[in-house]
């Protein structure tokens, strides 16, 4: 069906695959898997004709009718998921990263409207079937901007389903999924194979693929090997990376945090919205130096949790919160609140959309309370951007444009952001998302070697082996009943 001939993609002036060669068959279920930044979100798009190759060629075997061209088809035929919500609907009116918690801020896009703006029929039968298979009819009233990550992947990944395409393309399709929705999402592409003429072509990193996933093809900068999927392999996390002297000493010294015993304490905090309950009566006590590991499904409320801690989500001030020892209230701002904090989370992420910034000046921002501030850092500071960068091996991308670099290496980069002003608190909703099994490692040790009996953190994940192994208290959240 899809044939690549001496395939050469670049993005911006950095060629990423070279004269690549390889076939896929007509309902060849297939998985490119790679290192962050090999290329395989730019394949994708090359194959659906977002990004241009710059030589050689891609050959589709089709029977097109009655004058149809391969414009035409891809146009009627193709569907893939990226990363982020790239659909019009959503992207046309103005997004900002706290929206999600502003309980009058939901702009009227229903998540049913959000459906049947992109083909949904409500009346066919078929249509609800999908989407009650996929558990998104309980979510039809509600607002397409507060859902998780989670659920948010799972929307997606049903939109692209409802128009019954013939090639499918999902980049990343198990970011931000719980177990139970890997597993659904798995269960719901099986049977979709075995009753649509599809081909679908997924890419990223895996522990658990859909049966009818045959072939893996691991893509390096100049070859694309085909081989069977290793199902059920989990991602090696213990790896040893060796950590520069001058990082450890960094984390040691904790001079510039404000005095403090009780990092967090939450006394019956109640979360809600017109269209949904998050949190119901939730008390929690966390104290210096403590880490955490919160648990929970898809919409459990984790990430309305660290807003609620890091200051972005407006009904903290209707709760009873303690932070760093002080109540919120009137006497501490939103900016002292941040500057105490290092924060990474997939809503986060998909807010980035500047295309002047560079890899170095984000990670940059990490200081500063506000990503507009371009204050002068002192050299010492400056310094400790460039050996993180050397720790990951990533030097060569400081100065890269972030909107051109892969979903990977944009994670590790806000991964550093998070850390790099050394916070007395860290708030880290699913790190390791996208990053390829070398670079969680590593960012897993640094995490474990660098941040001392002080350093507080809450770190959420939907797989176990991405919890550090200083985790010293478990916390699973719940929806409310």
């Amino acid at each position: 069906m899809i044939s690549l001939h001496q395939l050469s993609i670049y993005r911006g002036n950095q060629e990423v695959l070279s004269n690549i060669n390889c076939a896929i068959e007509r309902g060849e279920h297939s998985i490119f898997t790679g290192d962050n930044g090999v290329g395989k979100t730019s394949l994708l798009a090359t194959i659906t004709g977002r990004l241009p190759a710059r030589r050689g060629r891609i050959d589709f075997s089709l029977n097109l009718q009655g004058g149809e061209s391969i414009f035409d088809w891809k146009r009627t035929h193709v569907k893939s998921v990226s990363f982020t919500d790239d659909h019009r609907k959503f992207l046309q009116k103005a997004r900002y990263y706290q929206q999600r918690f502003h309980a009058f801020d939901a702009d009227g896009l229903t998540v049913e409207t959000y459906l049947k703006s992109l083909g949904y029929d409500a009346e066919s039968k078929a249509d609800q079937q999908l989407i009650n298979e996929a558990e998104l009819t309980e979510l039809l009233p509600v607002s397409r901007v507060k859902l998780s990550s989670g659920q948010s992947r799972k929307l997606l990944i049903a939109a692209a389903l409802l128009s019954r395409p013939k090639l499918l393309l999902l980049d990343n399709p198990f970011v931000g999924l719980d177990e139970s929705n890997r597993q659904l999402v798995n269960q719901l592409l099986d049977k979709v194979a075995q009753q649509q003429d599809i081909t679908m072509l997924l890419a990223g990193f895996y522990t658990q693929l859909p049966s009818c996933v045959s072939t893996e093809i691991r893509l390096t900068k100049t070859m694309a090997v085909k081989m069977q999927p290793a199902i059920g392999r989990q991602p090696l996390m213990n790896r040893q990376a060796h950590i520069d002297q001058n990082i450890i000493n960094y984390f040691k010294e904790v001079n510039h945090w404000p005095s403090f015993k009780t990092c967090l304490a939450l006394d019956k905090v109640s979360i809600g919205y017109p269209d949904k309950q998050i949190l119901q009566d939730l008390s929690l006590s966390i104290e210096k130096g403590e880490k955490w590991a919160v648990h929970g499904q898809n919409g459990a409320g984790k990430s309305t949790l660290i807003g609620l801690i890091s200051a972005d989500h407006p009904q903290a001030y209707q709760n009873s919160l303690l932070l760093f020892d002080q109540p919120r209230g009137a006497e501490q701002n939103i900016w002292d609140i941040k500057q105490q904090i290092g924060f990474l989370s997939s809503e986060l992420h998909a807010y980035f959309h500047d295309p002047t910034w560079t890899c170095y000046e984000i990670v940059k921002q990490g200081f500063y309370v506000t990503i507009y501030n371009r204050q002068q850092l002192p050299p010492e500071k400056m310094r400790m951007i460039d050996l993180l960068f050397a720790y990951f091996q990533k030097s060569e991308i400081k100065k890269k444009r972030f909107n051109q670099c892969s979903a990977g290496e944009q994670r590790v980069v806000l991964f550093m952001r998070a850390i790099i002003k050394n916070p007395p608190l860290l708030l880290l909703d699913e790190p390791f998302q996208c990053l390829d099994p070398k670079l969680a490692a590593k960012a897993k040790h640094l995490i474990e070697s660098v941040l001392t009996s002080h350093h507080t953190l809450i770190f959420i994940s939907h797989y176990q082996h991405e919890f550090p192994n200083t985790i010293t208290h478990h916390y699973h959240l719940t929806e409310p009943i």
